[in-house]
């Protein structure tokens, strides 16, 4: 009998000692700067430092998996791609269980809120299904936001993730264009957002948040949301086809019939079963992305600490898009927090006939005139449908951003933007200057007119960097 009650107290020790062991947690600790940096501490050392984030999803090139390398030659040729592939990087998307360890020099990002969200939301039975399933499945999020049960679900999966981090250095990506819908049709809350966040940091106080806002700025069911609901107390049970043309409910995708500007203007045009963008003009596009950006930034801003969009083919064929967005999110977000930008990293939507050359030049304009702008980071989504030719072109214009960082990490006293002319002055402690200058014209000329810089002229597209007394 006393050998059967020490068994079963030792299992019970075992059980709470395993219940009550600490999580995980990083090996860095970060802060904000009041100009919008993101400062960073390695958990052995006593000051914290300016981070400029290059980070990369998926390593175009590079096979990730999570099968053992046990073959010693297969594991060095791995490991030798990796590190050549990933050089200018310091921060790589990571799936817990595909990491290997030449991989640990690299910051994590963890991106699991997506399919956590999504998960719960497909456990529960009484939901529609169908092409209108997301705006139920958004309806009923907000019932349960605040409820018991949603919130020990969400203590019960972050706990999950953090017990099998791949990393000791990691942040976490928020839900995917949240406020599109977290790769559906129809925007996810804030206080759902919100409520992500609080739960992470209450289980990791260390933990970082980048926050991907949107995948254009064009609009959004959020703001149909909102203009329904000055003139309504609830949205309906049922999604209000009525207000829709029939064209838009014809659509294949008849939800995208509600995506609204600020201003109620439609997102998409509608014609068949099809549908694409509704086309305003370029001044009327520039006018209303700012204004989006900026309201979801604002209204958006409790679900974490960096922020930022992606918008491929709008920064491909509007380049100076990239420095509005940074623009509308500062205005949105405030002076002290971070804005990261997602670019196009392998061509994703290079037009036809564009060299892999040609296209890393346009991309190169868009980074740095988002950095004049005011972003303290980068990402690329990258395409892995695509052969790497323009990943691998890419790699050198990374590496010698990373040799500008110790510029643009320097105090900028002076800033100029002039529609397609974005010019930014720096200076250190010396009183050295320099200057960072971009062309976001693709076919006009721009003069560059400082008198103690002898370069006159800017050509379409062109990126300068000069010291200059």
């Amino acid at each position: 009998m006393r050998k059967v009650f020490f068994v079963v107290l030792v299992s019970l020790l075992l059980v709470n000692c395993s219940q009550s062991r600490k999580l995980p947690s990083s090996h860095l600790q970060w802060k904000f700067s009041d100009d919008g940096w993101v400062l960073k501490k390695e958990f052995d050392k006593n000051e914290y430092e300016k981070f400029f984030a290059i980070g990369t999803w998926h390593v175009p090139g590079y096979a990730f998996t999570d099968s053992v390398e046990t073959d010693e030659k297969s594991y060095e040729n791995n490991a030798s791609l990796f590190k050549k592939k990933t050089d200018p990087f310091n921060m790589v998307f990571m799936t817990p269980g595909f990491q290997k360890d030449y991989m640990t020099d690299k910051i994590h990002i963890i991106n699991p809120f997506s399919p956590i969200l999504h998960h719960y939301l497909d456990s529960i039975p009484e939901l529609p299904k169908g092409k209108d399933k997301d705006y139920y499945r958004v309806q009923y999020l907000k019932k349960v936001v605040n409820t018991a049960d949603f919130d020990q679900y969400l203590d019960t999966e972050i706990k999950k993730v953090l017990q099998n981090l791949p990393n000791e250095r990691y942040l976490f990506s928020h839900i995917d264009e949240i406020a599109l819908g977290g790769v559906s049709r129809w925007a996810i809350p804030p206080s759902v957002g919100a409520k992500f966040n609080q739960k992470v940091k209450e289980n990791d106080k260390d933990a970082l948040i980048f926050v991907d806002l949107l995948g254009h700025c064009r609009g959004t069911t959020y703001f149909f949301e909102q203009s329904y609901l000055r003139n309504h107390d609830a949205l309906p049970e049922e999604p209000p086809y009525e207000l829709l043309s029939e064209s838009a409910r014809k659509c294949e995708i008849p939800l995208l019939g509600f995506f609204k500007s600020y201003n109620d203007m439609p997102v998409y045009q509608f014609d068949n079963g099809k549908y694409d963008y509704a086309d305003y003009g370029f001044e009327t596009l520039k006018s209303n992305w700012y204004e989006n950006a900026k309201l979801i930034a604002q209204d958006y801003k409790g679900c974490g600490d960096v922020f930022g969009i992606n918008a491929f083919w709008d920064f491909s064929n509007y380049p100076v898009l990239s420095g509005i967005t940074v623009d509308a999110l500062r205005a949105g977000l405030g002076a002290d927090t971070p804005i990261w930008i997602y670019f196009d990293g392998n061509g994703y939507a290079r037009p036809a006939g564009v060299s892999p050359e040609m296209y890393v030049e346009l991309v190169k304009c868009q980074i740095y005139t988002a950095v004049i702008h005011g972003a303290t980071g980068i990402l690329f989504w990258n395409d892995w449908s695509k052969k790497p030719e323009v990943f691998d072109t890419l790699l050198p214009m990374l590496k010698e951003l990373n040799k500008n960082l110790s510029v643009i990490e320097l105090k900028t006293v002076d800033k100029k933007i002039d529609n397609n002319l974005h010019i930014l002055i720096k200076q250190d402690e010396k009183g050295q200057k320099y200057i960072i200058a971009t062309n976001t014209s693709k076919t006009d000329e721009l003069q560059l007119i400082i008198p103690t810089i002898q370069k006159k002229e800017l050509a379409p597209l062109e990126v300068f960097i000069s010291p200059f007394q």
